[in-house]
């Protein structure tokens, strides 16, 4: 699956956050799931006068690595909490 961010060039560790018309940048920064949400974004940033040529599309490949229980998930004394109730 490929999932999609924008990252400012002069801030490469930074991705965009926000909405089309007020931006901020963050480590996590927002995820395009799809390349039509991406466009979308992108055309309302255009639409808005807010496009920067600064930016650079990232492109990541997320691949599944286990699956695991919801159970494993949560911490044993907070499920033990949940489960003697």
């Amino acid at each position: 699956m490929i999932i999609y961010k924008i990252r400012h060039r002069d801030k490469q560790d930074k991705f965009l956050a926000g909405t089309p018309t007020y931006h901020s940048w963050k480590k996590d920064g927002r995820i395009f799931p799809t390349l039509g949400k991406l466009r979308t974004f992108l055309t309302n940033c255009i639409k808005y006068n807010r496009l920067s040529s600064d930016w650079e599309v990232v492109e990541f490949e997320l691949t599944e690595l286990t699956a695991k229980g919801v159970h494993e998930m949560i911490k044993p004394e907070q499920l033990m909490r949940i489960l003697t109730q």
